[in-house]
């Protein structure tokens, strides 16, 4: 009877996971399915290059390919490649509570158990509006970990070849959807393979688990090596690293501009960015573990606390506890549950390792995305423990869950309070603009009115993509007077057809440039960007 309670009570809660992802998708979309972001453009730019045979262009070492090949793939179904990005964002996104449901199912042979945990995941904090509002790998590379992590677990289970040889394969695919998978989980294999049992077979274990994933590396670095001259398999780790470190990201005055920011050596015509393209200084210097160790330190220390807090808020303090407690009932019964004492003892260490990795460098909350379905599966396990040593441990922990998820969604930086409306609206109709006037070109000067959600200095290059145009140059600040004249020269060497002038009325800067520019360019024609609810938010200028 109680069995036959916990199945329909199972069912339940699975139903109501997926009318909470139903109700979210829905709320969240008419607020951001249109929306596109940085990576985003990158992505489906991409994408359009592999569309119209430019494999050269295609080949970027700064994003990884995978994403690029599917909505490229899409593509020959629906021409609007953002709803392309957005739908398979979306169904990578749901693909992951479908695999927690069957991993966690499996883990702990519950139902309940798996059940339990779909309607967590359902109900993170952020996870449901990201899915809708970005066009990223980072839920297909949590799908993909989540299928590693299963087929460890029969690996564990059986130690047949088969599944050892599942995990090179997805290991392969993974680091095609996001570069951080090859040493991430290069380490948790070897770590796997060192927990393995019987040991004389690690090595062959070893060999079938790594092979393929090594072989794609090599053949991914030989491509980047045929258009950038350099082995690598990807430079995501020498910019970001170049980038967040003061000391040595020294930004070298622009030889074309003196005031504006040249984008095309680093930018093409579909607005794909790569920040370090062929030739650039940046592929001479190189990292030095030992003498750059001090910098990493002092990235770990200003991004774990971020990182932990972030973790906090989306598996809630309770989450936190419960995997904890779970991870210490599994060590004390270890020799009666062998499977899923390492499995959980490999994930907590790749949890520990993806953070570690990741703040050496800057941290942001998507980068928690393949390890909070792992967190919340293992987490999920209390619910069907039933020793009594950890019973008043148990019902504590299920109320932090249950509170932390109501603050999580009710607090001030809910998504439910913050993403009120679709805040790229002045982006689009800057598009709209750009489209009804000939040209190719456009220079975006000044930031967009809505800097907290990703229309500030980022107005220029999304309202290029909606316009389709290629950004030639920027400025992120207005100039003050003294420097207009050379602001004019530099856009006089752009040869520009457009300029977006971001600014509102009764701002000295923006009027006293657009004053400029409006007689430089009085042969042309000028429409005002606008905002429902800022109203004007800057000025289009055409040259004719």
């Amino acid at each position: 009877m109680f069995s036959f309670h916990k199945q329909y009570i199972s069912r339940w809660l699975l139903a109501t996971a997926s009318l909470s992802c139903f109700f979210q998708l829905l709320w969240f979309g008419s607020r951001a399915l249109h929306q596109i972001d940085i990576d985003g453009i990158d992505y489906i730019g991409i994408a359009r290059h592999l569309r119209a045979h430019q494999f050269y262009l295609a080949i970027n070492d700064f994003r990884s390919p995978l994403l690029s090949w599917m909505i490229a793939v899409g593509s020959f179904f629906d021409g609007d490649l953002v709803r392309v990005g957005k739908v398979l964002n979306i169904a990578s996104f749901l693909l992951c509570g479908g695999l927690l449901y069957f991993f966690a199912k499996s883990l702990w042979r519950s139902q309940f158990a798996a059940a339990v945990a779909v309607l967590w995941f359902s109900v993170c904090r952020g996870l449901t509006a990201q899915a809708v509002e970005m066009v990223t790998p980072d839920f297909l590379l949590a799908a993909l970990v989540l299928l590693y992590f299963m087929a460890l677990l029969r690996a564990f289970r059986t130690d047949q070849k088969t599944y050892w040889g599942c995990l090179g394969g997805i290991h392969a695919l993974a680091f095609l959807a996001k570069s951080i998978a090859l040493p991430w989980l290069a380490l948790t294999t070897i770590v796997s393979v060192l927990l393995s049992d019987p040991r004389k077979q690690r090595v062959q274990r070893l060999v079938l688990a790594t092979l393929l994933p090594l072989l794609v590396a090599a053949a991914w670095a030989g491509i980047i090596h045929s258009k950038y001259g350099a082995y690598t398999t990807g430079t995501q780790f020498k910019f970001n690293f170049i980038q967040w470190t003061p000391e040595l990201f020294v930004q070298l005055p622009d030889a074309t501009f003196s005031v504006l920011t040249d984008t095309r050596p680093f930018m093409d015509e579909d607005n794909v960015d790569d920040p370090m393209p062929p030739g650039s200084g940046l592929w001479r210097y190189r990292i030095n573990m030992m003498q750059d160790a001090p910098q990493l330190a002092k990235h770990e220390v200003k991004n774990l606390p971020k990182a932990l807090k972030q973790i906090l808020i989306v598996v809630t303090p309770g989450g936190l506890i419960a995997f904890v407690l779970v991870f210490a009932l599994l060590f004390s019964m270890r020799a009666q549950y062998s499977s899923e004492f390492r499995l959980v003892l490999v994930i907590a260490m790749g949890v520990i390792t993806l953070l570690l990795a990741y703040c050496m460098l800057v941290f942001d909350g998507r980068y928690l995305y393949p390890v909070i379905p792992l967190i919340l599966a293992i987490a999920a396990g209390i619910f069907e423990q039933r020793d009594v040593a950890f019973r008043t441990w148990r019902k504590a922990t299920m109320i932090l869950i249950a509170l932390g998820i109501l603050i999580s969604l009710t607090y001030s930086s809910s998504p439910f309070r913050t993403l009120t409306r679709d805040f790229q609206i002045s982006c689009y109709r800057a598009g709209q603009i750009l489209r009804a006037h000939p040209g190719f070109t456009v220079v975006s000067i000044g930031s967009g009115p809505n800097a907290d959600h990703g229309v500030g200095w980022e107005a220029g290059y999304k309202s290029a993509y909606f316009g389709h145009r290629r950004l030639v140059a920027t400025l992120q600040d207005l100039p003050p007077s003294e420097q207009i004249p050379a602001v004019l020269r530099d856009i006089a060497k752009t040869r520009t057809d457009a300029i977006l002038l971001w600014g509102k009325p009764g701002d000295a800067r923006y009027e006293a440039l657009l004053q400029q520019l409006t007689l430089t360019y009085g042969g042309g024609h000028r429409d005002t960007l606008t905002d429902p609810v800022y109203g004007e938010v800057g000025s289009a200028l055409f040259s004719h």
